[in-house]
């Protein structure tokens, strides 16, 4: 793991997102992932459109729903970190976090702890990015 004094200035708040991504996956995995979210202890919320909905268990039926409306997954990491999985394609998992969310080491140290958790969950690496740049890889976890 990188060390926080190594690492903080790449988030610098400067309008963008970071990106958070699950390469070369399929729904099998995305169903992995969206049962270990429910049974983790994070806190979470799913919209369809702007109404909260209760969070389905399988990808195929929130691909059915975005024919309507788009859909979003919050994930609180602690009650200042936000991520917000958007559901974009099938072949991977893409989240975002605000890097205003992660500015002390402490947020950090949370931040790749979910990267881990994520990494074990869907037995893929992680790579935490610049928003919109998967090949400007910031972090990485296996």
């Amino acid at each position: 793991m990188k060390q926080w004094s190594d690492i903080k200035h790449e988030f610098e708040t400067d309008g963008s997102l970071r990106d958070i991504y699950v390469e070369d996956i399929n729904s099998a995995v995305w169903n992995k992932f969206i049962g270990e979210v429910k049974r983790s202890g994070y806190k979470f919320e799913f919209s369809h459109g702007d109404v909260e909905k209760e969070f389905p268990c399988y990808l195929n039926a929130i691909k059915s729903m975005q024919q309507t409306d788009p859909t979003t997954l919050y994930i609180w990491v602690t009650d200042d970190i936000q991520l917000n999985c958007h559901f974009f394609v099938e072949t991977e998992i893409e989240l975002d976090v605000s890097p205003h969310d992660i500015q002390t080491e402490s947020a950090y140290i949370q931040l790749v702890s979910f990267l881990e958790w994520l990494a074990t969950v869907t037995k893929n690496e992680v790579k935490l990015t610049h928003e919109g740049m998967q090949e400007q890889v910031i972090l990485s976890v296996c």
